[in-house]
């Protein structure tokens, strides 16, 4: 049952209860939906519904490490179809360094949504905290939402929530645009926080390093570079 809109079917995939402001889907964002309605985006602010400050409208903005997140996104853009596939490594490497990839340069996402969090009611999740303590991230979200759920409903949205559960869920793996040809691959991977190890080169790491001490070392953010699990 989804925890925002228990009314709806139990059958309805996760586009149907969040559809993505950027998708061009079946599911129309437009249409009229029950309070509270939810929409998912890779959007960078300027890009986002012009009343979404005026109107205070809570944004969760979730944040993963940059170097997972490349990797992430070049395995990603061997899948969906819609995307050019990598030629190398190395050079989708150089590709998210210099912004050339889809949705851009990640340093500037970040900084942007920093840049704008006075002006909207921002929640950030981080993505290794999720791993580290998966049940306080939600309780924390339900405050920052105001959703006072029992312990039994925040059980339940821990549980479907782990990507053991999501990865085999047709509802959350995205198995039907598999079926439709739209991904080559499963796109649900392996939901590790430090896999980039097992990518980056000792020098691939230096150099971004020094790239993101460059970019971001004035913005008040950490990372968790790795979870050992």
């Amino acid at each position: 049952m989804d925890a925002a809109h228990p009314d709806m079917e139990e059958e309805a995939d996760n586009r149907a209860h969040v559809p993505y402001l950027e998708a061009n889907t079946l599911d129309d964002f437009r249409r009229e939906r029950p309070d509270p309605c939810l929409y998912a985006t890779h959007l960078p602010p300027d890009m986002l519904p012009t009343g979404l400050k005026a109107k205070r409208v809570k944004v969760v903005y979730v944040m993963r490490n940059p170097k997972d997140v490349l990797v992430s996104l070049y395995h990603f853009s061997h899948s969906w179809k819609m995307l050019e596939t990598p030629k190398s490594f190395e050079a989708f490497f150089q590709d998210f360094i210099d912004g050339k990839v889809y949705m851009g340069l990640w340093f500037d996402h970040v900084r942007e949504y920093q840049n704008e969090k006075d002006k909207m009611d921002v929640h950030y999740v981080k993505y290794e905290d999720m791993f580290k303590d998966l049940r306080g991230e939600v309780v924390k979200l339900c405050d920052f939402l105001g959703k006072g759920l029992t312990d039994e409903a925040i059980d339940h949205v821990v549980e479907m929530s782990t990507f053991k559960n999501m990865k085999t869920n047709p509802k959350a793996n995205y198995k039907d645009l598999v079926e439709k040809q739209r991904y080559s691959s499963p796109t649900m991977r392996k939901g590790a926080a430090g896999d980039w190890k097992n990518f980056f080169t000792v020098a691939q790491n230096e150099y971004f390093d020094r790239v993101f001490e460059e970019k971001m070392s004035d913005l008040p953010l950490s990372f968790t570079w790795e979870i050992k699990q």
